[in-house]
């Protein structure tokens, strides 16, 4: 009998052992790596993604903020991590793209280096200003920095909210002056302290603070209006042609992950963002959920790349 039991015992193994190897992914706690501060619309999107795989898989995900150097510092973190699926980055496409565009030096390749899954959500950038700034419109706004040159401050905390403000500067010929902040909600901050005048910011982040009246948004950077903020016109609405700069946050995992791994990812962070709850969830902040295949979010960061170097001459912006 007690033969039996262990030749019976050594066939289950020898059958299970397969499967568990298949199945092993994760082996131990995810490591969600983000280019910005927490509070940001990365962050948030990030801790979201987190929520969903400890949910399905059953393991820890921690979300580490690494801010600085336009999203560069973490980027570089997350190009040399193990290629083993524990290590994800999520994140804007200021470090994804544009910073290819932005920078003479990067030390990460954002098309070599990492393996694209998925975006997960897009909101063009707003004009946000501090109410005691005294106008209501994008217009008035203009007009108030030509009547004082130089004298109006803008921060960014991102690529994208950068060369919104170089952008709307090269556009209406007013002179503004830059303020760099390590991420976009320590720029908004600082808008509704009154630190700086005028900001741009994404909507996940900046419209909880627009609803609450601590900041004004002037106008939306989208062709149309915005889906999720009928109510707000576009700056080319009124009058600043062409002003059309979206922003998006995406998954990125470093080279080299195995095909399985990465299907089983990617799975499991598709059904993470298409959830109702969470589509829901961002669209109260602000973000709409724009799943895609891997060679579309490839084909993106290419655009964007080409995209932001035509805009940084537009602007008369030279890479740093």
């Amino acid at each position: 009998m007690l033969r039996r039991r262990l030749m019976l015992g050594a066939a289950a193994a020898a059958a299970v052992t397969p499967s568990a190897r298949a199945n092993s992914f994760p082996n131990g706690p995810f490591r969600i790596v983000v280019p910005f501060g927490a509070g940001s619309a990365t962050d948030q999107a990030a801790r979201n993604v987190g929520e969903g795989l400890n949910r399905i898989f059953g393991v820890p995900a921690v979300v580490e903020n690494k801010p600085g150097a336009n999203g560069a510092i973490a980027a570089e973190v997350v190009a040399k991590a193990r290629p083993d699926g524990q290590t994800i980055f999520v994140c804007s496409n200021t470090a994804a793209a544009s910073n290819v565009a932005m920078m003479n030096s990067l030390p990460y390749d954002p098309l070599k280096d990492f393996e694209p899954v998925t975006l997960i959500g897009r909101a063009p950038v707003f004009l946000i200003v501090n109410p005691k700034v005294g106008v209501t419109t994008a217009q008035e706004f203009v007009a108030l920095c030509r009547k004082q040159p130089g004298k109006i401050n803008f921060g960014s905390g991102s690529a994208s909210t950068r060369i919104s403000g170089e952008l709307l500067k090269a556009k209406t010929h007013i002179d503004m002056v830059h303020v760099p902040y390590k991420s976009t909600p320590a720029a908004l901050q600082d808008t509704m302290a009154g630190h700086v005048q005028m900001c741009f910011a994404d909507p996940v982040t900046s419209l909880p603070q627009v609803k609450a009246g601590t900041v004004r948004c002037l106008g939306v950077g989208s062709r149309g209006r915005y889906t999720l903020t009928h109510d707000i016109p576009t700056l080319i609405e009124q009058g600043i042609p062409d002003f059309e700069l979206m922003t998006w946050t995406g998954v990125l995992m470093p080279a080299g992950v195995p095909p399985a791994v990465m299907t089983t990812l990617r799975e499991a962070i598709m059904k993470t963002i298409t959830e109702p709850a969470y589509v829901e969830r961002q669209a109260q902040g602000g973000a709409e959920i724009a799943p895609c295949t891997p060679e579309e979010m490839r084909r993106i960061q290419v655009a964007e790349i080409g995209l932001y170097r035509e805009m940084m001459k537009i602007a008369g912006i030279e890479p740093e």
